[in-house]
């Protein structure tokens, strides 16, 4: 294989591929010539060819196709995942299941190295077998840079389950047999099992962005290929990749993809360039914002090597008159997708903050061993209601 002028790669001739589709189509047509009214009982596995091997002329094609390489001997050992909840009943969703899994990677079966390939969801697929622990494996929820887990951490249990070993020069001899009516039940497996592999690498880096399970798209603004599709959105320059059963071979397919993104940067300015170019409508800001990632900058922790530790939310929506329904003291919320000073919520007992944390900060004086009160703004007052506003702006 040679690269073209343009990027593209341009395949040899590959004469054993060749032979082996001839034989192939040889061995259906005589299958055909010896069945009743040339019905043969199974379908070959190629379609209806008329003419093959002896009209036309050959061409030059050009695909977006590469060679798979594997070992002759290569075993895959597959596995199932699965995430009991934690102690208040709930199981992950979203991000929350790939960090789960990175987890139990980084905990539990570190020493496995590169040997372990994953889709970070439910499949786990492994070159040598694990030494699996007969109890399940307690996971303590942490983000990504933190440390130590929280005390209050959620606890999750992963069990792990082996469902059957795989091996892929099996896919390989059927591949290239030339016998027609062959059958291989284990071909749908291994190549979910070898798309799981080429995907590992795409979906374990924090700089890309997977969509389903094959399209990958490159975040870092440096590198990646964009376009300012205006409106707080940008499309983003990915590709597609799958692992196919071709003749004699296995094929990874890979398409040039591009895919549309929020334009990263603070929230309030996505906001505004959003309303800008569609009008001012809260429900429509409220559909774009609905689901987006924001990482927030007014608590700021760091780990013990300086770095700050990321931390991301979830946008659900606008604030709506129904918020904190069923609550003892629900947000008092002005109209839909009302702002800080429309939207109040209601403060706990003296010296608890709305989360049930102190609000006051001290510090230790150090010629009598006293503590006194950081200089600084008067707390609210507690128990009572106020604004989102005026709590970030008096603590």
């Amino acid at each position: 294989m040679f690269s073209s002028p343009n990027g593209g790669h341009l395949a040899k001739p590959d004469m054993r591929v060749t032979r082996i589709e001839r034989e192939t189509e040889t061995a259906a047509n005589f299958v055909r010539a010896k069945s009743p009214m040339g019905k043969p009982a199974f379908d070959p596995r190629l379609p209806l060819r008329p003419g093959f091997g002896t009209r036309g002329r050959e061409v030059l094609l050009w695909a977006n196709y590469l060679d798979l390489m594997a070992f002759g001997d290569l075993l895959l050992f597959r596995y199932s995942i699965e995430i009991l909840p934690d102690q208040r009943g709930r199981t992950p969703t979203g991000k929350k299941v790939k960090r789960v899994v990175q987890l139990l990677l980084e905990e539990h079966l570190v020493q496995y190295g590169h040997d372990i390939a994953t889709d970070f969801k439910s499949n786990l697929i492994s070159k040598t077998e694990l030494d699996l622990d007969e109890d399940d494996y307690a996971i303590h929820y942490k983000a990504e840079d933190e440390d130590d887990p929280a005390p209050n951490a959620r606890i999750y249990r992963i069990h792990l389950q082996p469902t059957g070993a795989l091996t892929v020069s099996e896919l390989i001899d059927y591949l290239t047999s030339s016998h027609s009516g062959a059958l291989f039940g284990s071909k749908d497996e291994i190549i979910q099992a070898l798309n799981i592999v080429v995907g590992n690498h795409p979906k374990a880096v924090s700089y890309t962005a997977s969509v389903g399970a094959n399209k990958h798209f490159h975040l870092a603004a440096a590198t990646s290929e964009r376009f300012d599709l205006g409106a707080g959105l940008l499309a983003l320059r990915g590709f597609f990749v799958s692992v196919r059963a071709a003749t004699a071979r296995i094929l990874v397919n890979v398409q040039v993809k591009h895919a549309a993104f929020y334009d990263d940067g603070p929230l309030d300015k996505l906001m505004l360039t959003y309303i800008r170019t569609n009008g001012p409508s809260t429900v429509k800001l409220g559909n774009f914002l609905k689901k987006l990632s924001i990482k927030v900058t007014h608590i700021v922790k760091k780990n013990r090597s300086g770095s700050t530790i990321p931390r991301i939310k979830v946008v659900l929506g606008l604030a709506t008159r129904d918020d904190g329904r069923g609550q003892q003291n629900p947000p008092i919320v002005l109209e839909f997708g009302s702002g800080p000073k429309d939207v109040k919520f209601f403060l706990g007992d003296r010296g608890q903050g709305p989360a049930g944390k102190p609000q006051v900060t001290s510090v230790t004086n150090g010629n009598r061993g006293r503590k006194a009160a950081k200089l600084g703004p008067e707390p609210p007052s507690q128990g009572q209601y106020i604004s989102v506003y005026d709590f970030f702006r008096q603590s």
